[in-house]
């Protein structure tokens, strides 16, 4: 694993799931860590479980809302002076028919999913930037690569925020910028069980995994492109 002693990794949705994970991995890897996450008891709970191995920053803020992803980013800064490496985790799914999907459950999946992933991007890009440094890792999805049904409006926006890392990526080329994806299969997560009853697919340390070898030095794939995770 790469020595992170040196920097500074924000996660949005770091409370449970693949978010949780990967401030674990970070945090045994020597980073410091900072999470957020819309649930306050789950971000205690994380607190709790992330406390003892390394420095950890936990936030309340909500993806879908710009001004607190801003802020969000202002008070990591203001603690830990960079942001290395932001990880665009925090998602959210729904199953069911389309046509039966309530709207105001759709307008949540695609402001958690891309809203979230583009505001935490906007909101630190600058800072990088300013720096030539820095990495930039979206947690995408299987589902983002071939239409499922029964997950319409999850697949969009798995889709839009692959569509959105590949274009960043050229557009911060040569800058010192990398970005790229992670394209899990199933994971066994809290979300897949309110989504299908189910807890089945890989780790969410599989995934995590992954995600500290792309921001890594000796990263797996080129920037833009999406890391295929299924086993």
């Amino acid at each position: 694993m790469a020595d992170f002693s040196q920097s500074t990794v924000m996660i949005t949705g770091g409370s449970r799931g693949i978010g949780l994970a990967t401030a674990r991995a970070f945090l045994q890897a020597g980073a410091r860590v900072a999470v957020c996450a819309r649930d306050k008891h789950a971000l205690a709970q994380a607190e709790l479980g992330l406390g003892d191995l390394g420095e950890v920053a936990i936030f309340q803020a909500d993806v879908r809302d710009y001004r607190q992803m801003e802020s969000f980013a202002e008070q990591v800064l203001h603690r830990f002076e960079a942001i290395d490496v932001l990880v665009g985790n925090a998602g959210k799914a729904w199953m069911g028919y389309f046509a039966h999907q309530p709207v105001a459950l759709l307008d949540e999946v695609l402001d958690t999913n891309v809203k979230g992933v583009l505001y935490a991007a906007r909101a630190v890009l600058p800072h990088m930037l300013a720096r030539n440094s820095g990495v930039i890792v979206n947690v995408c999805s299987g589902a983002g690569q071939a239409g499922i049904a029964g997950l319409a409006s999850y697949c969009a926006s798995k889709f839009a925020v692959l569509g959105f890392t590949e274009s960043l990526a050229r557009e911060v080329s040569g800058q010192g910028i990398r970005v790229y994806g992670v394209c899990p299969g199933a994971v066994a997560t809290d979300m897949l069980v309110e989504v299908t009853g189910q807890r089945e697919g890989i780790p969410p340390e599989r995934a995590a995994e992954e995600i500290v070898r792309l921001a890594g030095p000796h990263p797996p794939v080129a920037p833009g492109e999406c890391l295929e995770v299924f086993g």
